[in-house]
């Protein structure tokens, strides 16, 4: 008789077993979360980063083709700061510099990226905010402002290699 009650098997687990289970799991979520959840906010910053890296990529890039004989480049009328360069040799001239760096509208265009994931807007004749948002932008403090240079029409206080006249790279992270 006591061989039959040593042989009965059980089956399942007894409701403390799965209690002490559930809070296991209770604590182990709790810890793992906030890492996962960072991880959205690192990924954004990282974008943000290769975006700044990007503009400067981009505006020495475009530095070097106007200086080469083989793109049409010419002066704009009355603003001897900005120049108009022809990238496809259309005869249509694509992109503007100003001393020297791409003004704040042809940063946009110069950058591959996705329009369903990362939007653009423009403040003034000066800045280019992009950000994780198709509007507001700047408010939502997660975003790369790109800075026109700040040209003169006198050509000779237009220096590329004068750091006041330098495009300006921030990048504003405190929201994501």
């Amino acid at each position: 008789m006591r061989e039959g009650i040593m042989k009965r098997i059980s089956k399942g687990f007894s409701l403390i077993e799965l209690v002490i289970v559930i809070i296991i799991l209770g604590v182990l979520a709790v810890t793992a979360a906030p890492r996962f959840i960072n991880l959205s906010s690192d990924a954004k910053i990282a974008v943000l980063k290769q975006f700044k890296a990007s503009a400067i990529e981009v505006n020495q890039q475009m530095q070097m083709k106007a200086q080469m004989t083989s793109y049409s480049v010419q002066p704009v009328d009355g603003r001897p700061d900005l120049t108009d360069v022809d990238l496809n040799g259309d005869g249509n001239f694509d992109i503007r510099l100003k001393c020297g760096f791409l003004d704040n509208t042809d940063v946009a265009k110069r950058i591959n990226y996705s329009d369903d994931q990362i939007g653009n807007e423009y403040e003034g004749v000066n800045y280019t905010y992009f950000g994780f948002s198709q509007s507001e932008i700047k408010t939502s403090q997660c975003y790369f402002r790109y800075e026109q240079s700040y040209g003169s029409t006198n050509p000779s206080v237009c220096d590329s290699n004068d750091a006041r006249f330098q495009p300006g790279y921030q990048l504003e992270t405190s929201g994501c």
